[in-house]
């Protein structure tokens, strides 16, 4: 699945296009199409299906594709089925980087250009995706057979149409937060702008958390795996105390807070709101802002 990106999505170092990583590969003649389109059969106005998908353009194999799990694509979800295209296509065939991708004249993508062009891909933008367009004609006849689609046209016509704005959901409000975390913690580090922080990583930030709360980091993230946050945590657990850890050690938690094993979505807020728990009780302790305040509590 294809998770969204923030307003500004990262497209270096930890993104789904590893310019590293490609940059092994290599070049080759071929063409790509690549673009996103949405299911209008089984969309609704609450749940709407995209897909996105890779083509070559010269033979017509599809090459990657990927359900996007929070609509509209993000030029993170385009980066993520290039990525899986090139080096590891559906089609079985050889790992590349392509000498041109084509692609829609959208502005989601404008952020993604020159990190493909690093990497010595040629990227054309325009209007039309020929193979694209007859590809998902192609594939709407198969995955819909006992049902009268539009017509070409109009398929086509949908295809070139902008992609709706994606509303801000609570997964954005974790995105800024895990951001917020990473900031916080580089912070602690010597940099050329603040050779001395007010704050290293060893300072301890005394935060209370509840019974409740603490099972929950235990039983619910990978903390329970640790060799060091894990012995302390289990010793307070089942009591309401106040934990004095460094702020390394927050930050670990509060990562781990966001990426968490935990399938259902109430146990993945809840364990949001501790985060930002402890996200106020470290902006208090180290006197900095706490994480941007998001509109999906």
């Amino acid at each position: 699945m294809i998770w969204p990106g923030n307003e500004n999505p990262k497209l270096g170092k930890g993104a789904a296009l590893v310019k590293r990583d490609l940059r092994w590969l290599p070049l080759t003649d071929s063409e790509f199409e690549a673009d996103f389109w949405l299911d209008t059969v089984i969309s609704s106005k609450r749940r709407e299906r995209w897909i996105g998908a890779v083509f070559d353009k010269e033979f017509g194999g599809l090459l990657a594709m990927e359900n996007v799990q929070f609509p509209p694509p993000t030029a993170n979800g385009l980066a993520t089925i290039l990525f899986n295209a090139m080096s590891r296509p559906l089609n079985e065939g050889d790992r590349q980087r392509p000498h041109t991708i084509y692609l829609r004249d959208r502005p989601q993508w404008r952020e993604l250009l020159p990190h493909l062009r690093e990497l010595g891909i040629e990227v054309v933008v325009g209007e039309e995706l020929p193979m694209f367009n007859e590809a998902v004609l192609e594939w709407a006849q198969r995955e819909h057979p006992a049902v009268e689609l539009p017509s070409k046209d109009k398929i086509i016509k949908n295809l070139n149409r902008p992609f709706p704005k994606r509303k801000r959901t609570w997964h954005d409000d974790v995105m800024d937060f895990m951001k917020w975390t990473d900031e916080m913690l580089k912070a602690a580090y010597p940099s050329r702008s603040v050779p001395v922080p007010s704050y290293d990583p060893m300072t301890v930030a005394p935060i209370q958390l509840t019974a409740d709360e603490l099972e929950a980091i235990l039983t619910q993230t990978d903390i329970g795996r640790t060799k060091k946050i894990r012995p302390r945590l289990e010793a307070m657990a089942g009591t309401e105390n106040t934990l004095d850890l460094s702020v390394h050690e927050w930050g670990t938690i509060c990562l781990a807070l966001c990426g968490t094993r935990a399938k259902e979505v109430r146990v993945q807020k809840y364990l949001f709101m501790i985060g930002g728990k402890i996200a106020e009780g470290l902006s208090e302790a180290l006197d900095i802002d706490g994480p941007p305040r998001g509109r999906n509590k």
